[in-house]
């Protein structure tokens, strides 16, 4: 039995589109406002710099807060972790590039030690994330 649109003695079989439509926009626009938000890190007082460019889309991120502690990924990580994580993704890509984010409060052999573990578990280009200087900002 098949219904004919507009026939006398059946139903019309169209679906309507405009509800599915309209909730598939909503979620769309809260997606997109929600994405940016996803992006999660942790401040640290980064110290200036008047020349550098951005690698951090493409770059692994290595982050050391004031406190001494490490975050890798998403997580806090020791040393020794950090390493064995650093090795790990060495295997995938050695050329990719290690952005060391460091408070500027922290002393400088810690910093070095921890671009040591770098080094070590395989990565070559090892560079460090700092804020734009004023100064740069102005010219």
């Amino acid at each position: 039995m098949s219904f004919t649109p507009g026939s006398k003695h059946g139903q019309m079989a169209d679906i309507n589109m405009t509800p599915m439509i309209d909730v598939m926009l909503v979620l769309l626009i809260i997606f997109m406002v929600a994405a940016p938000m996803l992006t999660t890190g942790v401040d640290v007082n980064l110290p200036e710099a008047k020349t550098g460019k951005s690698l951090e889309s493409e770059a692994l991120t290595v982050t050391m807060t004031d406190d001494g502690r490490i975050q890798f990924g998403k997580a806090f990580v020791q040393l020794g972790v950090l390493q064995k994580q650093l090795r790990e993704q060495a295997k995938l890509d050695r050329k990719r590039p290690v952005m060391v984010r460091a408070d500027h409060n922290l002393p400088y052999g810690r910093v070095i030690a921890v671009v040591d573990s770098i080094r070590e578990a395989g990565f070559s280009q090892v560079g460090f994330v700092t804020q734009a200087s004023l100064e740069a900002e102005g010219k």
